[in-house]
């Protein structure tokens, strides 16, 4: 095994929102493991995408699909406090810190914390599935001085993160894009349709009558092309 004192440990950060803009002030906001797992498993799941229907300022409704959340990781790690690896002093308050950091109900934010895996180049938003403690040794008072905990993570994703990244550019999908200064219809046609000829047809279904004029900040609809 690598010597642990040379590697980054890895971090468990909490977040009150899920946009993960806000973090959990205080020493317990950030779990930073004693000793990092010397593996993880990242399962992915391909459950049926999610549909909802929204309304743009110009009163039409479209329907939209949004990515279907995926990936969970399971890690496995332990905890010390015989003095054998410095950082724990106590499991017991290791493990009421991380239960607090994890699983526990925060009436602030009105569920438990939003967490971000830090490990080198993972960078991981997610919420926490589940934690199991296995105890391995004991003090004679019976105080656990050695523990494994296998702790599961789903990947969480914001409803606005999911909205942006269900707009990719595909011609068989309806799309929303809010003008800015120097965009054309016939740019944008290139980019999601992969032909700048279709502008007159999201012109049309917009209602654009000159579509070299138009406002910065207006929606437009790029509809789904009929094949």
């Amino acid at each position: 095994m690598a010597d642990q004192g040379t590697l980054e440990k890895l971090t468990l950060k909490g977040y009150e929102d899920e946009e993960f803009k806000t973090p959990v002030s205080g020493d317990r906001g950030t779990f930073k493991l004693q000793i990092n797992p010397t593996d993880y498993t990242l399962k992915m799941d391909a459950p049926p995408s999610q549909k909802i229907n929204e309304t743009l300022a110009s009163g039409q409704t479209i329907e939209k699909t949004l990515l279907a959340e995926m990936r969970n990781i399971t890690l496995k790690f332990h905890l010390d406090s015989t003095g054998v690896v410095p950082g724990i002093t106590s499991v017991s308050t290791a493990v009421t810190d991380l239960k607090w950091l994890c699983v526990e109900y925060q009436g602030k934010v009105h569920d438990s914390f939003f967490l971000q895996i830090i490990w080198n180049s993972l960078v991981f938003n997610c919420k926490c599935q589940s934690l199991s403690i296995d105890y391995l040794l004991f003090k004679p008072s019976g105080e656990p001085i050695r523990a494994i905990v296998t702790a599961n993570f789903k990947e969480f994703v914001s409803a606005k993160t999911k909205s942006l990244k269900s707009n990719t550019s595909s011609p068989d999908m309806t799309h929303i894009r809010t003008m800015k200064s120097g965009d054309s219809l016939p740019a944008l046609c290139q980019e999601i349709y992969g032909n700048p000829k279709h502008y007159l047809q999201v012109a049309k279904a917009n209602g654009i009558v000159n579509f070299r004029n138009i406002s910065p900040g207006r929606q437009v609809l790029f509809p789904r092309l009929e094949k």
